[in-house]
């Protein structure tokens, strides 16, 4: 166990998005969320005087016992101590018809700033610019080899950081009469150090060719501009719309493996440009009879340009038996599209709404890749390829609602659609090989619901849901003819691996609200899901011939959910509030001889109580508790890491908030964490921590 320290906690809106993101416990979202560091929020019972500037400062940090990385992860925090200005807001009219609004924040140590400055004149627009960081936390430290040989792989330093920023220009004309427009310009970035899902092997040892599965490592640098133009007008009962976007992004990213001086295994290095536009209408024919049209058009371009992967000997320098390796990777694409959407909504009766729509797209891509590839001994020449698709589809929908039953609300809704898409791939350095593709997708979904509100105190709420997609691949060679089981296939690269993929998922899920006292609520709700995969594929076996394999099914998930949720007020200064959830998801495959089947099981339950002591000071408290069990080993050799959790987290925390004058308002909080696994679990406990994380603010209303 690593020796206590000081670190920070929790203390701002957006490190608490980050962590509701970076935590797979809701309940324990709901707790920290409770415990979140420096929001002087006044206390309840005695509101102070409404005024529109405040300024909230806070300090705070927290003692950490255990894995520093795995905490940071786990809470989106980070360093011994952090303070400043949690939020603040200043507005100041300048006249009559001029606002000035200063509003931001900025927190050194959790590295989250934000500045936003608006200017408004009424009837005329507006101008604002902005600008705002913060930091997001990983563990790099790798994971725990359970299979042979048992290991505990930490590479890389383990705590790492992105900072994400985006700065900003937005410029709005507001003229009675005129056409309301609105400029902005973004410029958005990414950079600094994260984990990778995907790991690495290593070659060890001299003349012997040795694999290991070792972590990776993403080092991000990442900018977007974006220019952004909207116009709306109203003609009559029309409202009309005009879109304009341009978008170019820069993606300079490497991922690295240990080899050696951590070298770069894989960048991935290229450019986009986007460009967009859309017009749309509502067209108001009646209190009854509304239609909406819209329709789009997208440019995209993309250039590839830098991919490598390299070794610890050096590019071109593999040793051994080495099977394939790859660099000079350049390629790019281009793709078009248009959208339209057509919707009706109609009353042709009291209390029955029909609203039918219809959606067409097309899609035109055309690619092209290049790269060189080390084949066991040396290395092959460029090789080309390339590959066009076209895809056309058409979906229709209709919702009915229907609310002529006293308390009763029916609703129901089909949508069906078919896609078609050509492919075409071809290897340009082996002139007449290519194959083509027709696929062909037929889609249907069905929703059916009622609500009924049986008395004043109680009502229910039930639903059901059905989905089918069918997808049929069928493939022909450079000779035009379709891929059989004696066909003897073209290049390794263009052989068809798929000829069907079917999905068909069923959902029923049950809601009851009862209020059986008039302090006393509860909410009760049960999903059941159960989604199917069947598959058709091909596999190549000497001489290249292939055989077709019957239709199969793949995987079946069945996620079942229950959840219950009590709000109780026992006197009008306390209430009390708690939620349980469990969540059952099994994944059965036909291969669980090789790959266990897995499961996604996990409880979570929340309890807060608040007291308001006096008219000034109110007390919360809060506990949450999160538990799965799902850990799977993976025994095959070569070793590889596990799947699921063995994980087991609680958190409490305590809030005391006081108002010390009618614009000035006190808090004090104190929150505990405690995140444990067993020793077969993904991390091996390695990622184990316990914090103690205390925080006080101020708020200032002027």
């Amino acid at each position: 166990m690593k020796p206590i320290r000081f670190s920070k906690f929790l203390g701002h809106s957006r490190t608490l998005r980050a962590f509701r993101l970076a935590l797979a416990a809701p309940a324990l979202v709901l707790t920290l969320a409770s415990a979140q560091a420096g929001t002087a929020t006044p206390a309840a019972a005695a509101p102070a005087a409404p005024t529109s500037n405040w300024v909230s400062f806070t300090i705070g940090g927290a003692f950490v016992s255990g894995d520093d990385a795995g905490m940071m992860r786990r809470t989106q925090t980070n360093g011994d101590f952090y303070g400043g200005i949690e939020s603040m807001q200043f507005s100041q009219a300048l006249d009559n018809t001029t606002t000035l609004t200063l509003d931001g924040h900025a927190l050194p140590g959790l590295e989250d700033y934000e500045i936003n400055v608006d200017l408004t004149k009424a009837d005329v627009g507006y101008v604002k610019a902005g600008w705002k960081q913060y930091r997001t936390w990983y563990d790099a430290s790798g994971g725990w080899l359970a299979a042979a040989p048992t290991q505990w792989r930490q590479p890389f330093d383990d705590e790492r950081t992105l900072d994400r920023g985006e700065a900003y220009l937005e410029a709005g004309l507001r003229m009675e009469n005129l056409p309301e427009v609105t400029f902005r310009y973004s410029h958005a970035y990414r950079n600094g150090d994260k984990d990778s899902s995907c790991w690495g092997d290593v070659v060890v040892g001299s003349g012997v060719t040795q694999y290991k599965l070792v972590p990776a490592l993403w080092n991000i640098d990442e900018t977007t501009d974006l220019f952004e133009l909207d116009v709306e007008h109203t003609l009559g009962n029309t409202d009309l719309g005009l879109g304009l976007v341009y978008e170019h992004v820069n993606l300079d990213n490497s991922r690295y493996t240990p080899r050696g001086l951590n070298q770069v295994t894989l960048k991935d290095s290229n450019e986009m440009d986007l460009f967009a536009s859309n017009i749309h209408s509502v067209t108001r024919f009646s209190e009854d009879a509304w239609l909406s049209f819209a329709a789009a058009y997208n440019t995209m371009d993309t250039d590839i340009d830098g991919g490598t992967r390299s070794y610890a000997y050096g590019v071109g320098q593999l040793p051994g038996s080495r099977d394939y390796s790859y660099d000079k990777m350049v390629g790019g694409s281009n793709v078009q599209q248009v959208i339209t959407n057509l919707n009706f909504m109609w009353v042709p009766m009291a209390d029955l709404t029909v609203t039918p729509s219809l959606r067409y797209e097309y899609e035109s891509t055309d690619t092209i890749s290049q790269f060189r590839a080390y084949n066991s001994t040396s290395w092959l020449g460029l090789q080309q390829l390339g590959a066009s698709t076209d895809k056309d589809a058409l979906t229709g929908a209709l919702d009915l609602r229907y609310n002529g039953i006293d308390n009763v609300v029916l609703y129901a809704k089909g949508q069906w659609g078919q896609e078609n898409e050509d492919i075409f791939r071809q290897d340009i350095e082996l002139p007449g090989e290519f194959l083509a593709t027709d696929v062909t997708i037929d889609e249907q979904e069905y929703v059916l619901g009622a609500n009924w509100y049986a008395m004043s105190h109680l009502s229910f709420g039930l639903q059901g849901f059905y989905s089918e997609r069918d997808q049929a691949l069928d493939h022909y060679e450079s000779n035009q003819s379709e891929v059989t089981a004696a066909d003897p296939g073209g290049a390794n690269n263009l052989r068809p691996i798929m000829t069907e993929h079917d999905v068909q998922t069923s959902d029923v899920n049950f809601r009851m609200t009862w209020r059986p006292l008039g302090n006393l609520s509860l909410i009760t709700r049960y999903d059941y899901r159960n989604t199917e995969f069947d598959n058709q594929g091909i596999s190549w076996t000497a001489p290249s011939l292939p055989t077709i394999f019957a239709m199969v099914e793949s995987g079946t998930v069945t996620s079942r959910i229950l959840s219950e949720s009590v709000t109780w007020s026992p006197m009008a200064r306390m209430y009390v509030q708690g939620t349980a959830s469990w969540v059952s998801s099994e994944t059965e495959t036909p291969c669980s001889a090789t790959t266990p089947d897995s499961d996604n099981d996990y409880l979570t339950a929340t309890l807060a109580v608040g007291y308001a002591i006096d008219d000034r000071t109110d007390i919360t408290a809060s506990y949450s508790y999160y538990g799965a069990n799902n850990y799977n080993q993976v025994t095959s050799s070569p070793a590889s890491l596990g799947y699921g959790l063995e994980t087991q987290e609680s958190v409490a925390s305590v809030t005391l908030n006081r108002v010390l004058t009618e614009n000035m308002v006190w808090n004090l909080r104190y929150a505990y964490i405690d995140s444990n696994t067993t020793s077969s679990d993904q991390s091996g406990g390695f990622d184990d921590f316990t914090a103690h994380m205390v925080s006080t603010g101020l708020q200032i209303r002027f």
